[in-house]
């Protein structure tokens, strides 16, 4: 009994779970994507102190919704296209979460979404051929 308490899952510490870089993402939540977007302010715009788009409430569940909708991979793309493409001016020297899901999100995840599934699709096609021998479809029905 004891040894099955202990094989469980052990719950993340909230140092483990900001880990964005090193936490893999059937562990993400509300506080990694946020730690990830903190974190690129400071390494790529300078931004010492991040300041939320109208509170970090309104964040924390525009980022739950995003996380529950697209799931952590698609998100974690998303952000990252996003803090490529934007250029910070004097008046808005930060990308802040809320700005990002609300606007450029829906720029960017269709295209994130569909290399997903194109992704995919390959790496079905090529298990597909290697279940079959690397022969197609209409190879198989010439030998038959």
């Amino acid at each position: 009994m004891m040894q099955e308490k202990k094989q469980r899952r052990t719950r993340l510490t909230s140092s483990e779970r900001k880990d964005w870089r090193n936490l893999p993402l059937e562990h993400w939540l509300t506080p990694t994507v946020h730690a990830m977007i903190i974190d690129l302010n400071r390494e790529q715009f300078g931004v010492e102190t991040y300041i939320p788009l109208r509170g970090w409430a309104f964040e924390q569940g525009i980022i739950k919704r995003a996380l529950t909708q697209y799931g952590p991979e698609a998100l974690r793309e998303t952000i990252t296209r996003a803090f490529r493409e934007y250029r910070p001016t004097p008046q808005y020297p930060q990308l802040t979460a809320g700005f990002l899901i609300a606007y450029i999100l829906p720029r960017l995840m269709p295209q994130v979404l569909a290399e997903q599934a194109r992704a995919a699709k390959r790496a079905e096609q090529s298990d597909i051929t290697a279940v079959n021998n690397g022969l197609t479809d209409d190879e198989i029905i010439d030998l038959l």
